[in-house]
């Protein structure tokens, strides 16, 4: 790398911003660097090179959009004297100084690619990496429609969801995989359900497919019902048992918790006696349970069925 000169403070007017749309929108991420801002300021430089009167924002613009969230007009940069395409080389080798999301390395892989020409071969020598990696990472943004890539840009999809299901359905079906994008868009899955759901499309003739991609939500919630009914068969009637009295256990601490404001001083005794009645209800049915519990609890002899103590 050529001498860099020391951090300055720079107007955010000067800012070229021409790789803002590499960068997917993240809104925790964005809340806690303001919040870092907030309390201690900009304490890492963003990174940018010169070009005639402004500067071209390599790294930092999730600096930048803390910043101004914050109210700030200026950003602190570190300039470096290389020229633009080795800056993203710089940046995007530096692995362990920033976690990169996969469509984020891949758009600026593109730009390396399409817009300075490099090779397939060079862009891997340079990041260390063979050429089969850039070749994946150029495939992803390229199989991408586009309306899908934006919706992983604007943080709408992840990544994930991108890379393990849009991507390889949009190869043979772009058609379902942008109706899914849209469905998704309005009703969130969970990635083990998108999963799931990817399984069953792909196991499945193209009238069920349909079915599938049309409402999403509605298979996903037909795995989750078979898979309690199947978790409550496997578990039998003690696991069920437990789950119960596990719930019955937490609507009395509720109830304990709530008592001070269900019976008071200036309380009519009808309303007082009607919650009494209730109380004595449970109180006679706890005791009941526990007796029941304590004559299975024995064994053909009468004896306790747990005789592990000392003789």
């Amino acid at each position: 790398m050529k001498k860099q000169t020391p951090p300055m403070e720079i107007d955010f007017h000067l800012l070229d911003l021409r790789y803002a749309h590499t960068r997917i929108k993240n809104a925790a991420a964005l809340a806690k660097m303001q919040n870092s801002i907030t309390r201690y300021g900009q304490i890492v430089p963003a990174l940018a090179v010169p070009e005639n009167n402004n500067f071209i924002l390599i790294d930092g613009y999730l600096r930048l959009k803390a910043l101004m969230a914050c109210g700030h007009d200026c950003i602190k940069l570190q300039v470096i004297e290389e020229n633009e395409a080795d800056s993203l080389f710089v940046m995007l080798a530096k692995n362990n100084d920033r976690q990169w999301e996969v469509i984020e390395q891949a758009a600026l892989i593109q730009e390396l690619h399409s817009r300075f020409t490099y090779s397939f071969g060079e862009i891997a020598r340079r990041l260390g990496r063979d050429k089969s990696w850039v070749k994946r990472r150029l495939d992803l943004v390229d199989s991408l429609p586009e309306e899908i890539k934006q919706a992983v840009m604007t943080g709408k999809l992840s990544t994930w969801s991108a890379s393990h299901v849009l991507v390889p359905l949009s190869r043979v079906n772009e058609k379902d995989a942008c109706q899914l994008t849209k469905n998704l868009l309005r009703d969130p899955l969970s990635t083990r359900e998108l999963a799931s759901l990817y399984e069953h499309y792909k196991k499945s003739n193209r009238v069920v497919r349909d079915r599938i991609i049309a409402n999403p939500s509605l298979l996903a919630k037909t795995i989750r019902l078979q898979d309690q009914d199947a978790k409550q068969i496997n578990d039998g009637p003690e696991g069920k048992w437990l789950k119960d009295i596990t719930i019955v256990c937490h609507i009395l601490k509720r109830l304990i918790t709530t008592a001070e404001y269900v019976f008071y001083p200036e309380q009519d005794l009808f309303h007082r006696r009607q919650r009494q009645i209730w109380i004595k209800k449970a109180e006679k049915m706890i005791i009941e349970l526990n007796e029941q519990a304590g004559r299975k609890s024995h064994d053909n002899t009468g004896l306790p069925a747990d005789n592990s103590g000392d003789g």
